[in-house]
């Protein structure tokens, strides 16, 4: 009987193991996409600042041209 409880021992501790190499893999994945959406939303939003400069540049030129 010690020798199946020990067996038994051993095998939830490697599953234990496998599940938390498992979350540790799955959070850094997490980790790593999180990042590279908020880089992402960070040039989205540069690229919109730089299109409404330009804009408004060439509104203030068509403006000038005008008079």
């Amino acid at each position: 009987m010690q020798h199946f409880i020990e067996v038994q021992v051993a095998a939830a501790d490697r599953l234990f193991q496998a599940m938390l190499d498992d979350h540790k893999e799955r959070m850094g994945d997490l980790q790593l996409w999180a990042e590279m959406n908020a880089g992402l939303v960070r040039k989205l939003e540069e690229r919109d600042k730089e299109i409404e400069r330009l804009r408004a540049e060439i509104n203030a030129l068509k403006a000038g041209e005008a008079l």
